[in-house]
């Protein structure tokens, strides 16, 4: 295929799927955290149209075809590289240095075009500024640490990986043969439309995990819901049953908290529930499963947590929430308490459905009277009242 075919080509298939990414996402995707799919569409688009500048290379002026064409053509690059480490969460990454590449490797165009024409030293010099640029694109997908986008940043990975080698031997045959236009191959085409399909399908990894976390969290906590627990738990017995570690479980609802609705309204209780995982969650391990279980009850399970750990676990998490006050709408200032029901296995021994009955069992003894007496009167810290049960 000639030269002046294949540029046309690669152009209109950079320009359709610059426009595709860029409508793709602003349909799925109208309120994002980053611009790169911006940057990727820009990209594309300037490559199109420094292709189709080039291809018309003996039509137009020079000035046209070889300046501003191989200008837009390296803003592919720039771009892509942009885009990726704002889509990976690093930032503007090594932009401007590629901006201050693009601009010198253009000076030096002007230089080799007007100056002292040399077409092979021209294109020597582009298609190693290109490589640079393409490293740097995959160095940042490497360095990137979201697993949830890895399988396509991998198939970007190999699309670059794979035009670099084809460029390196599209250069040598140039090179061998004294001939500029020497050695084009179809692995540009393959590279554009390959990159552009992966960039796609990062958004598509991310809704999906998004939709994954949305199924297994309470939407007003943030924790997880049963179904979250029924999938996590599973992995963590499994885990501490292997290692012969004891497992733990707390069973938490919020006192009176059917008042709290009743008297101070929805939202007071909507704002209780919310404190009181913010508590959970800034005061328990890593590793501990938090679960908002339904209506005001928390379900906890510890790993590798004797009898000892539960304890002081319960204390601070008391301590905690005898902390909280909180305000309604309209200012008025309220507290809550809560009841915490405890209980420890041998994790071997153990399954989900049984640490969450015997811990609601334990639940119902800490809320009888004769349970908070003791608990007053042995200094637990356990000040709880009756509550809606």
């Amino acid at each position: 295929m000639d030269r002046h075919t294949l540029f046309i080509m690669q152009a209109g298939m950079l320009v359709f799927l610059g426009i595709v990414v860029l409508l793709a996402f602003r349909t799925q995707r109208r309120e994002r955290s980053d611009k790169g799919p911006d940057w990727f569409a820009a990209g594309y688009l300037c490559g199109g149209v420094g292709l189709l500048l080039q291809a018309e290379r003996g039509n137009i002026s020079p000035l046209y075809s070889i300046l501003l064409g191989n200008a837009l053509f390296m803003l592919l690059s720039v771009f892509m590289t942009r885009a990726v480490s704002e889509t990976t969460g690093q930032g503007k990454g090594p932009f401007y240095y590629l901006i201050a590449l693009d601009a010198a490797t253009v000076a030096n165009y002007a230089y080799f075009t007007f100056v002292q024409p040399d077409v092979l030293l021209r294109t020597v010099e582009a298609t190693f500024v290109m490589l640079v640029m393409r490293i740097c694109t995959i160095v940042l997908l490497l360095r990137s640490d979201d697993k949830v986008i890895a399988p396509a940043a991998r198939g970007i990975v190999a699309l670059l990986g794979m035009h670099i080698v084809a460029t390196m031997f599209r250069i040598t045959v140039a090179i061998r043969h004294h001939q500029a236009d020497a050695g084009f191959s179809w692995s540009g085409l393959i590279a554009i439309a390959g990159t552009a399909l992966c960039f796609l399908w990062i958004d598509n990894l991310r809704q999906g995990a998004e939709l994954e976390q949305r199924a297994i969290t309470d939407p007003l906590t943030g924790l997880l819901n049963r179904r979250g627990l029924e999938i996590l738990a599973s992995h963590e017995l499994d885990l501490a049953a292997r290692h012969g570690w004891h497992c733990s479980a707390l069973m938490l609802d919020i006192n009176r908290f059917k008042s709290i609705n009743d008297t101070l309204g929805h939202t007071a209780g909507d704002r209780a529930l919310a404190a009181v995982a913010e508590v959970l969650k800034s005061t328990l391990r890593p590793s501990d499963l938090v679960t908002r279980v339904g209506g005001d009850e928390f379900f906890i399970l510890l790993p590798n947590a004797g009898e000892e750990t539960v304890d002081f676990i319960v204390r601070r998490l008391r301590v905690a929430m005898s902390k909280l006050i909180l305000q309604t709408p309209s200012g008025e200032t309220f507290s809550v308490s809560v009841s915490i029901g405890a209980i420890t296995r041998p994790a071997a021994y153990t399954q989900l459905a049984e640490l969450l009955h015997h811990s609601d069992l334990a639940l119902y003894d800490e809320k009888q009277p004769s349970t908070r007496q003791t608990s007053q009167e042995d200094g637990s810290g356990a000040q709880v009242q009756p509550s809606n049960i």
